[in-house]
């Protein structure tokens, strides 16, 4: 077997994305934050592909996914219940083929008629899952009982499926009407600075999610982190669920929540 570091960014997202037993459809998605995680060459700007960007990518991705199959890599199943199961039928030859090749089956919507899971066999995970899943110390930060309630609630915001930091479904309190200017200001920095030393420390990104059951997204630099926090209208305060601002762990934030932050507060189940 190759080594890790010998697999393509291709091979790499889709493979530790196996492992997770992540949905097919979203998959572009993810290989383009992975790409601009890494600083590739290629990498998207800071934000989602569109819609035309991810089917310019399905047969490149395509190929990748049919060659980790070939090799007993990865395993592609139609999800037949409410959630991936085991007993799911698995896709081999023409069907496998019909399926990647198909840009619906890549793109990510609420509605999706067909539902496909990915997985990996005991032999992979064994083999591949300490390179695909490492572990880093957060060096300079302090220990879990060290960290405040804020800087607590931002790290698991940031480890939960939906990590939405405002709007209705998140972690934030709404601003307060009536406040303008630096009075706003300082009242976004309560939330501002436990959040910000993460980001910046390339561990958290920070997105603005403007649409409703759409997975558009744009990347907020940590500069301009205070003023969107500030700004009502980038916030959302209305009661659609995955409007507003959301945040996720980078590669190397989920290596750090591995590396000790995670299994702090697996053990407790709580923020404080």
């Amino acid at each position: 077997m190759r080594s890790w570091n010998s697999l393509t960014l291709a091979e790499q997202t889709l493979l530790r994305r196996a492992m997770s037993q992540d949905p097919l459809a979203g998959m572009i998605q993810t290989y383009g934050m992975a790409l601009r995680w890494a600083h590739a060459e290629e990498a998207p700007p800071p934000r989602s592909y569109s819609a035309a960007e991810q089917r310019e990518l399905v047969p490149m991705l395509g190929a990748v996914m049919r060659s980790l199959v070939e090799r007993d890599l990865v395993i592609v199943r139609e999800v037949a219940g409410m959630s991936p199961s085991p007993s799911d039928p698995v896709l081999t030859g023409d069907a496998l083929h019909a399926v990647l090749k198909g840009p619906a089956n890549w793109l990510w919507t609420p509605t999706s008629e067909r539902r496909f899971s990915l997985a990996t066999p005991d032999a992979v995970r064994r083999d591949w899952g300490d390179d695909a899943c490492p572990v880093m110390d957060a060096d300079g930060f302090p220990a879990w009982d060290g960290l405040s309630r804020a800087q607590r609630e931002v790290l698991v915001c940031a480890a939960e499926a939906s990590g939405m930091l405002t709007g209705p479904f998140g972690i934030w309190e709404d601003l307060p009407s009536g406040l303008l200017g630096a009075e706003r200001i300082a009242w976004v920095d309560r939330q501002f600075t436990p959040l910000i030393p993460f980001v910046r420390a390339g561990w958290i990104e920070v997105r603005h999610y403007p649409g409703v059951n759409d997975d558009a997204f744009t990347v907020i630099p940590a500069d301009d982190l205070q003023h969107a926090l500030a700004d009502p209208a980038i916030r959302y305060e209305g009661d659609e669920w995955g409007v507003g601002i959301g945040c996720v762990f980078t590669d190397v934030g989920l290596a750090v929540w591995r590396g000790g932050w995670g299994r702090a507060w697996g053990r407790r189940l709580r923020i404080d």
